[in-house]
């Protein structure tokens, strides 16, 4: 984020519990600390220019959880975007600051978050980034891929072989996969 040259604008969420009885024993303060996957953060900061991520489906098809956009301007209580792939690229839509609740059920009380439902979207898992084509890849292999699926999923974003680009560890070792016909 720091390379982008545009100032940053701060989001600030409000956070209350869904049950107010409850809003004694969890006070907003304590709710501003939480982070969960799937939340935006209490205090986001955006900048024009920057990749983002919806959370959210908020317009279908064109806004879906996952899209990813471009900010193209950043107003009091909404971002005008710009979606940046797929069937929609160049799109130009605005997303508000809408109520979320985490659908994580770890939590022993509910509490909703009014915040803008985007994420800085610099780099993203292979299962978001499932049924997009991108025009370059860049793939860590440091660590091992929990299935050969996964790599595939990977691997196939790309349209060409020459647009994926890999991070392996120096001591990583190549591995033959070898599938024998005569079981096929």
């Amino acid at each position: 984020m720091a390379r982008i040259p545009n100032p940053a604008v701060t989001y600030t969420s409000v956070n209350s519990m869904v049950n107010e009885e409850q809003s004694f024993k969890f006070p907003a303060e304590f709710l501003n600390f939480i982070e969960v996957s799937g939340l935006p953060q209490h205090i986001l900061s955006l900048k024009v220019g920057m990749p983002v991520m919806l959370l959210r489906s908020i317009k279908p098809p064109e806004l879906m959880n996952g899209t990813r956009c471009i900010i193209r301007s950043c107003n009091r209580n909404t971002v005008e975007v710009e979606i940046a792939v797929g069937a929609h690229k160049g799109e130009i839509h605005l997303v508000p600051r809408i109520p979320l609740q985490p659908s994580d059920t770890t939590f022993p009380f509910k509490f909703q978050r009014r915040q803008l439902p985007l994420k800085g979207c610099f780099a993203m898992t292979i299962n978001k980034a499932q049924g997009q084509t991108l025009h370059s890849i860049g793939l860590d292999l440091q660590q091992p891929v929990f299935s050969h699926g996964m790599l595939y999923v990977a691997l196939s974003r790309s349209g060409k072989r020459d647009n994926i680009a890999y991070l392996c560890s120096p001591q990583s070792s190549i591995k033959r996969h070898v599938v024998y016909k005569e079981v096929l």
